[in-house]
Order: structure tokens, then C-alpha cells, then sequence
């Protein structure tokens, strides 16, 4: 009756004024029921608000209660308060491209979702969304619980979102004016609504109950099944494989199907008769086998077409014993390696039209990413160049310690140049770059795979780019990151001798592919821990790097930091997060709902999020959650493998990947399985022998997201490199490591920023006793400090 017969378009039309009367927003432009010119640009430059006509039906909002001094003033202001920091301003407008990225980060909405609201909420028909059209859009497909959603024009909306998810799945299709359902678009839209859960319980009650018909005796689990095993006990044909059964300790409820019961209720009876009824048939049936849906472990490709992009990256080579290449050999001036450019003419056939079909819509990059004409975008490729230049140089080179790796500002000079003012700059336009990148996010990012996790970095930039040099490099020249996510789990800085520059690097890769790096928050990026008086901090880091530019440098970097995230979601089955779990009454909820920006940890789950461990034993007297003395404030938790499997089980997760503790092996893979903690810092501020690793998460063609460990081998300690330490580096000698490593933890934390002392102070190094030293002042220390 919908489609009306064998016509080719939907029949259930009303008439022009009935139509009219019905709907609350104006109607579609005309156009044609085609695709619809599907490359046409988009209206020129960004519209205000107010410039065009009316972007929603006036005393609307007013009726749904978001009126000056309404009952819902709160969740407007919280929206355009969203719209403003995603859109860049409160009177900007939103783009399409845009508004797919927010939606899939915010609201968890494929693309064609995304589109389709969209479209609907687009009720001006210009192709872009204002703040008003972004607050029905929350109203009609986030708040859909609300006392409103019986509105009519909340209806209308959602309405028109389902009509154009059909029309936006076309290829190549870009606008829905005009627009008109074909009958196998309308044939697809009928077939998801059947599939939908009233239509569904509907047909579950007429055929469970027929199918329970032929079961008078249900089987108890473990039982020998003897009786109902037998025709003549059952009144059931059985079935025609009479091979070995199966005996595996499956528990049977009431509503268990057996597979007796399954195949004796369509071998007779009438279910072919309650199948009609219900407009179904033995060929659908046979048609669910092939479902794609009903095999999740086969690789389906849902892609809706094959694209040509633009641009190509050339490989560059030693040529004739010269590095860079003369003007005249076609390509640019620079030093061998991958470059980037526009794809040659001569590559392209003679009087070629690209067809629409092929070509690609946005960039693979993002809409969020810095232009490739802008400041940022400049830089930020200067950076990455550098870092692949050292890592290519260094993998050549014979290994050593971060800590003896050009420790005199010659890496900040290849990345930002030379001269401290220059420096500073550009740290700070990276800085900006990337929390315009971080403010569209929310607290939990959602992350495509194939994804590689990276643990604490500590400043110990070289670590890094061994692990990008052997394992794959974030960059589109030579490198992975187009078919790869990043995320790095958090403490960038403090301790180590390379923190401006990882901070460089990192920010650089997240102005430049925001759509593919994802920079979570540890609890060293927060203000009390950049400021600790002891050992490397970064804010006394900065301030001996950058001695008069370090403030506003400082400050600028911890605007970011207050915009990190505080956890990834990575394909939908591993949860990402810097610290642990605490007593995990918290959830994936909780962390959406956190208010950034966040200087202090204002909320005590965050507390555990960033802060608390894991248990170090699987075994029993370790469940539960615990005092953990280790980290000296009795509000972080160590919590025990039950209370991971709870959480997992919960929040539909399988494995929790964290970070927050170096594990000598790189990784340690804890509580049954269900949580692995990740460290990327190898030899660990030069005191310990431990390894850096990181995972690389991914498909298999056996349905498993599979979990990868790579990991870079440490250095043995003391080697040869080593002969002539002096001051702080005195303290690496094996006698220090032995008495270190013995002494208790509140020992460790007490000394493990000294750098000078008496010598009563290194006797209590070297042999890690507990007695504490006077407290006296140290009249020979540079440095003042105290014993």
C-alpha cells in the first residue's frame, strides 16, 4: 500500500495543501528526484546568523521551553555554549563536513546518521547549521527522552531525518533538495522498520510459543536425555543427522532452544501457516543465512563507492651521489626523502573528466584539521619533517640513553629554528592549534582501528622515534597514518631531558591529523605535578629552556592540557585511560559527562582515573579495592581483578589498556587478561633496565580485534657510554640501582629527586637503608638544597 503498486517513486504523497498544513518547517526547494548535482560547492564564505532568512519557525524554542527564563534555559546555554566552542564562535555557522566530525565524536553517529540529521535539522535548505538548528538537533535525536518529543515539529524532524538517511546513502550524492524516495530505497526503508524491535517481539510471540509446542519435557542440563531423546517420548520426528550428540555443560533455562526443538518445529506442524500469517516464508528463512549480520566474524566491506584522492606522496632517493635534486629535474628543491603534492598532469589521461562517482568528498584528514595554506599547518610540517629526519638518522646510529642524545637545544632548533623568542612562538601557535583540535572533542574520544597505543613518554623524545622508525611512522609521507589511529595515554612531560620537544611533536601530529591522533590526559599534565620542586619538572624545565619566555610558553601549554580528554574508546572494545580503575563505580557515562576545561581533578573518579593502580596479582587475597600506599593519598584505590572483570563486564568492554607505572617487559598483561599496562619509556630516567613497547590494535579475518605488543629493547645498565658520569648521573651506578630499587617506596619517592648531597646522603642511596639523613643544609650544593 506504501508504494503504491509497481511506480517507481513513493505514492503516499498528500496533497499540496494538506501537505503544506502538516508539516511545521517550510518545504524542499524544488529539484529533481536524481542525483542531485552532487559536486555543486557550497553556498561562498560563512553566513551569520540572521543574514538569511529565518533559521527556525519563530516562538518554536519558546514553546519547547528554551525561551529567555524557560524551564529548559540551562540545556540551551549548555548547547550553544557546544556549538560555540565546535563551530568557532556563537554566530559562525556549521558545515556539513563539519557537523559529521562533531556528531561522531560527541554522539557516536556514522556518517550517513550524521548526515541525515543533518539535513533535517538544515530547515533553511543552505547547507549549513546555526546555533538555533543546533539546539533542535540536540532537542529531536539527543534528548529523546525529554517531556517534548511528542512535539510536532520535534516529530517532523525526526521524520525528515529518516527520509533523507535513505536519499544520502546514494553515491556521490551531496544535497537532498527535491529529493524523492526511489521504491528500492523505499523497499530498504520498509526492511529496516520490520527489523525494528515492536515488529520484532510481534512476530517473537506468535512462532516462540509454537516452537515450545513440540517440547512437553524440557531437557534439564546434564542429564543422559534418554527420554526426550526419543521419538516416542517427545512426539517429535527427530531430526535426520542422528550423529554423535554433543554433551558440553550448556545450562538450560525455560526459554532455551534445543536444536531438536528448532529443526522438529519446522520439519512439521504449522509454522509455514504462522509464517504467512505474519508475512514471512521459508525463503526468507534461508535468506538469513546469508545475512552479513548474522556472521560477524566475516570481514564485510559496507564501503558505498571507491574514490581517487588528489594528492600523491613521492619517494625521493639518493640520485647520482647528491641529496637534493636541481630545479630542472621536476621536482622541488629540498633534501631526499617522501613528499606530498598534487597528482601530475601526465599522470592523468589526455581530455580526462573525473566522473562524480569517483571522486572524493572532504579530506581524509578532516574538517577540523588545519589548512594546508595556514601558519600552523606550516609549522607543524616543519616539526614532523625534523622528527623524521632524526629518527632515519638515529636508527643508523649506534643506541644510547635519551638522556645523552643532543641534550643542547639542537632539536628544537631543526622544529622551530633558532633564537628562544622564535622558539616560544612557535610553541605557542602549536599549543593553540591543537586545543582548537581538543575543544571539538569530548572527554571520551571515540577511536577507529587499526590504532596504535602509546604509555608514558616523559620527555624521552628519542624512545619515540625508535618506536615510530621501527613500527611505523605518523606521517602521510612514508608513513602509516592514513590507515592508522594514534593515541598516546598521557604523561608527555616531566623528568625527562626532551619535554618541549615531545610536546612539539605531539601537537604538531594532532593540528595536523586530528581525524587519526588522540592525546589523552596522565596525571603529570596538571599543574601541581609540572610544579614539584624536585628532580626534572616541567616547570622547571621550561624556565632553565626558555628563561624569558617560559611563562606565557608554560601557560599556553596548560590551556591545552586542561582541554586532553580523559580517555579513548578504541573499536568499541578496548578503553583506554592513563591510571586505573579505582573502585570502579564509576562508567563510560561519568566520563562523558565531565566539564572541560579542568584544572584541578575536582571530581574523586577522575582521582582514579588518572592516579590509581592495578593489583599486581591475579591471586584471591588481592580482590577487591585496597589503600595504595605507593602513590601517598589514601583517595587513590589499588584495586584487584574482580573488580576490572566488573567493570568490563558493565561497560561492554573487553580489555582496559593504562599506563601510570613502567613494567620491565614494556607491557604486563594483567587480571585474567582484561587489563594491560603499557609503558613507552624504556630505561627509565636512566635508572632501570626496562623496556618500551607499544600495542598495535587491529582486525583479524577471524572477527578479533587483536592486540599487538611492539616493543623496543632496553639498554643495559651501566654500558660503556657511561664512563663518565658525574653529579645526578653518579647516582645510575649499580651499587645506587641495588640500594634504589631495595629501599622502601617512601624512600624512593624521598630521594629519587636529589641530584648533589653529603655524603651521608649517598650512603643512604647506595645502600637503601631507611634511617633518614639530619636535615641539615648542604653549604657545597649549587643548588641549595636540603638533605
Amino acid at each position: 500500500q506504501i508504494l503504491g503498486g509497481a511506480r517507481s517513486t513513493c505514492a503516499c504523497r498528500l496533497p499540496a495543501a494538506m501537505s503544506e498544513h502538516v508539516m511545521f518547517f517550510d518545504r524542499s526547494p524544488p529539484g529533481t528526484t536524481d542525483v542531485v548535482k552532487p559536486f555543486d560547492p557550497e553556498p561562498a564564505g560563512p553566513r551569520r546568523c540572521g543574514e538569511a532568512q529565518q533559521p527556525v519557525p519563530p516562538g518554536l524554542l519558546e514553546a519547547l521551553g528554551f525561551g529567555p527564563g524557560g524551564p529548559r534555559q540551562r540545556l540551551r546555554d549548555e548547547a550553544f555554549s557546544e556549538f560555540a566552542r565546535v563551530a568557532g564562535g556563537p554566530d559562525e555557522q556549521m558545515t556539513e563536513e563539519r557537523f559529521i566530525a562533531i556528531a561522531a565524536q560527541l554522539f557516536a553517529l556514522n556518517r550517513h546518521t550524521a548526515r541525515a540529521c543533518f539535513h533535517a535539522c538544515d530547515v533553511s535548505y543552505d547547507c549549513r547549521l546555526c546555533r538555533h538548528q543546533y539546539l533542535l538537533f540536540r532537542e529531536a535525536f539527543v534528548h529523546t527522552d525529554s517531556e517534548y518529543s511528542s512535539h510536532p515539529a520535534i516529530l517532523e524532524l525526526r521524520l525528515r531525518a529518516v527520509f533523507h538517511k535513505y536519499v544520502v546513502t546514494r553515491p556521490a550524492q551531496r544535497h537532498v533538495r527535491g529529493t524523492a524516495l526511489t521504491r528500492s530505497e523505499a523497499l530498504t526503508w520498509i526492511r529496516d522498520l520490520c527489523a525494528g524491535e515492536t515488529h520484532v517481539s510481534q512476530v517473537a510471540e506468535e512462532l516462540l510459543p509454537a516452537l515450545k509446542a513440540f517440547s512437553p519435557k524440557r531437557r534439564m542440563s546434564g542429564s543422559d536425555g534418554k527420554d526426550d531423546a526419543s521419538p516416542t517420548s517427545s512426539g517429535r520426528r527427530s531430526s535426520n543427522f542422528n550423529g554423535r550428540r554433543c554433551n558440553a555443560p550448556v545450562c538450560l533455562d525455560e526459554d532455551s532452544i534445543t536444536i531438536e526443538e528448532f529443526v522438529g518445529m519446522f520439519n512439521q506442524g504449522n509454522i509455514r501457516e504462522l509464517l504467512q500469517k505474519q508475512a514471512l516464508s521459508m525463503d526468507d528463512l534461508v535468506a538469513s543465512i546469508k545475512n552479513p549480520s548474522a556472521c560477524p566474524g566475516q570481514p564485510v566491506h559496507a564501503f558505498s563507492r571507491a574514490v581517487l584522492d588528489g594528492r600523491a606522496e613521492t619517494a625521493i632517493l639518493r640520485w647520482s651521489g647528491r641529496d637534493v635534486f636541481p630545479a630542472e629535474a621536476g621536482f622541488p628543491t629540498r633534501q631526499r626523502g617522501v613528499i606530498s603534492s598534487n597528482v601530475p598532469g601526465d599522470a592523468v589521461n589526455e581530455e580526462m573528466q573525473l566522473d562524480p562517482l569517483v571522486r572524493a568528498v572532504g579530506g581524509w584528514r578532516g574538517p577540523l584539521a588545519a589548512p594546508r595554506d595556514s601558519e600552523a599547518y606550516e609549522l607543524a610540517s616543519r616539526v614532523l619533517e625534523a622528527a623524521q629526519r632524526f629518527a632515519r638518522e638515529e636508527v643508523r646510529n649506534e643506541d644510547r640513553l635519551d638522556r645523552r642524545w643532543l641534550t643542547d637545544g639542537e632539536v628544537l632548533e631543526e622544529m622551530l629554528g633558532v633564537g628562544e623568542q622564535r622558539q616560544a612562538s612557535g610553541l605557542r601557535l602549536l599549543a593553540a592549534a591543537c586545543r582548537r583540535q581538543l575543544e571539538a572533542e569530548p572527554p571520551l574520544v571515540r577511536v577507529a582501528v587499526p590504532a596504535k597505543v602509546f604509555g608514558d613518554i616523559h620527555g624521552q623524545l628519542r624512545d619515540l622515534l625508535m618506536l615510530f622508525q621501527q613500527f611505523g611512522f605518523p606521517s602521510h609521507c612514508g608513513g602509516d597514518i592514513q590507515t592508522t589511529s594514534y593515541v598516546f595515554n598521557g604523561d608527555f612531560v616531566d623528568r625527562g631531558e626532551h619535554q618541549l620537544e615531545v610536546l612539539c611533536l605531539l601537537f604538531a601530529l594532532k593540528a595536523i591529523y586530528p581525524a587519526h591522533v588522540f592525546l589523552l590526559r596522565g596525571n603529570h599534565e596538571f599543574r601541581d605535578m609540572s610544579e614539584m620542586a624536585c628532580g626534572n619538572a616541567f616547570k622547571r624545565h621550561i624556565k632553565w629552556r626558555m628563561p624569558s619566555q617560559w611563562s606565557s610558553v608554560y601557560d599556553a601549554v596548560h590551556g591545552t592540557f586542561d582541554w586532553l580528554p580523559f580517555a579513548a574508546h578504541v573499536g568499541g572494545r578496548v578503553l583506554v585511560l592513563h591510571g586505573g580503575l579505582g573502585d570502579g563505580s564509576w562508567g563510560l557515562h561519568d566520563l562523558e559527562q565531565v566539564q572541560r576545561p579542568l584544572k584541578e581533578l575536582s571530581q574523586s573518579f577522575l582521582l582514579d582515573v588518572v592516579w590509581s593502580d592495578p593489583s599486581d596479582s591475579d591471586h584471591i587475597m588481592y580482590k577487591g579495592v585496597h589503600e595504595n600506599p605507593e602513590r601517598g593519598d589514601d583517595k587513590v584505590h589499588l584495586f584487584g581483578p574482580d573488580i576490572t572483570e566488573q567493570f568490563c563486564q558493565r561497560e561492554g568492554i573487553n580489555v582496559i589498556v593504562r599506563s601510570h607505572q613502567y613494567v620491565p617487559q614494556g607491557y604486563k598483561v594483567m587480571h585474567g587478561g582484561h587489563m594491560i599496562t603499557l609503558f613507552s619509556a624504556r630505561n627509565y630516567v636512566g635508572q632501570d633496565e626496562n623496556d618500551g613497547a607499544l600495542l598495535l590494535l587491529a582486525p583479524d579475518r577471524n572477527g578479533h580485534l587483536r592486540i599487538h605488543p611492539k616493543t623496543l629493547l632496553a639498554l643495559p645498565l651501566p654500558y660503556d657510554g657511561e664512563a663518565d658520569l658525574d653529579g645526578e648521573e653518579r647516582f645510575e651506578s649499580k651499587a645506587f640501582k641495588r640500594g634504589f630499587f631495595g629501599a622502601s617506596s617512601a624512600a624512593r619517592r624521598s630521594v629519587r629527586s636529589l641530584s648533589e648531597g653529603c655524603a651521608e646522603c649517598f650512603e643512604f642511596l647506595r645502600t637503601g637503608s631507611t634511617r633518614k639523613p639530619s636535615r641539615r643544609s648542604l653549604s657545597g650544593s649549587p643548588a641549595g638544597l636540603r638533605c
